[in-house]
């Protein structure tokens, strides 16, 4: 099977070629890569034109006439892409070597496979390298622990996605399928809604080995004010603020399952998940403060017309 990466660009001068070197390290190696610049005006476009000059069969830079945005400067990349397998890719990570091989021999396995998404260690200036911490720590995730239809989509639509874009490759034939993006939403980009649309038939698999570095830092789209301060060790608690928020998340999920013609029976689901948290919640309050807390709840933050 042939792989394409998809890699946008914008004012990546400080980590691209690492980024690069990374790719070009690859045990089996990629077919193209995609490459779509979206108004950088540091010298991430020299950077670029140098490797385009060592590697021309290999390196396709195409420069974004106008500035289309972080979702749609994936979506144009996503769409040039020619090989059968296509693996996003941010301009300030790293890959492990093994990764294409890996991630190939997986869809090669399992053909029923549309999305595959890989754990990712965590680096940076403000992470704690003396350990290893993987993206997955920051929610206790397991693979072993999703064996039952449904489950992933569950995860990443009642709680949210679990599976950055820099971690997954996707079938082609399923991606051009699902292209162009619906956009229902700024929450859901391009790669959570490719990842709901798959979960939703149980298509997606997670490769618990770790094959890549994800770089924590300052001026990064997305993730910098998340995981800068990440703990391992932390353990979140069911605040009432966590809980108004997992009542407040209902229009989200229904609104999802919507306009991305998800499975019906998920609003439901969400909906027991609410009410099971809502009793967790008041079983850890002294007696008084449940029954005071049970009456605030309904008459006056009037959570459950979230879920109507």
């Amino acid at each position: 099977m042939t792989s394409s990466v998809a890699l946008c660009t914008y004012n990546g001068g400080t980590y691209i070629a690492e980024q690069l070197e990374s790719i070009l390290s690859q045990t089996k190696p990629v077919y193209e890569i995609i490459i779509c610049d979206d108004g950088s005006t540091d010298d991430t476009l020299k950077i670029l034109s140098d490797y385009n000059d060592r590697y021309p069969n290999l390196i396709k830079v195409h420069l974004n006439p106008e500035n289309l945005g972080y979702v749609g400067n994936f979506e144009k990349a996503m769409s040039l892409c020619t090989g059968d397998l296509v693996f996003l890719c941010d301009q300030d990570d790293r890959w492990y070597t093994q990764k294409v091989a890996t991630i190939t021999e997986t869809f090669e396995k399992q053909s029923t496979v549309d999305i595959v998404c890989h754990n990712i260690k965590l680096f940076g200036e403000m992470i704690n390298n003396s350990e290893e911490t993987t993206y997955w720590d920051l929610d206790n995730i397991k693979p072993q622990d999703f064996t039952q239809p449904q489950d992933i989509i569950k995860r990443i639509l009642y709680h949210g996605n679990i599976f950055p874009g820099m971690s997954t490759a996707i079938r082609n034939t399923f991606l051009k399928k699902n292209l162009p993006l619906k956009k229902i939403n700024p929450v859901i980009i391009h790669d959570y809604e490719l990842l709901l649309l798959a979960s939703n038939n149980d298509s997606v698999w997670m490769e618990k080995t770790i094959l890549g570095e994800y770089r924590i830092h300052p001026k990064q789209s997305i993730g910098y004010k998340t995981f800068s301060h990440f703990k391992a060790s932390e353990e979140e608690l069911l605040t009432r603020e966590a809980l108004f928020a997992i009542f407040q998340r209902h229009p989200f999920v229904k609104k999802a399952i919507i306009k991305l013609n998800l499975n019906n029976n998920l609003e439901n689901g969400y909906k027991k998940y609410s009410l099971q948290q809502y009793q967790n919640y008041l079983k850890k309050l002294p007696l008084l403060e449940r029954l005071i807390a049970r009456l605030k709840m309904k008459y006056y933050f009037h959570i459950f017309d979230y879920l109507k």
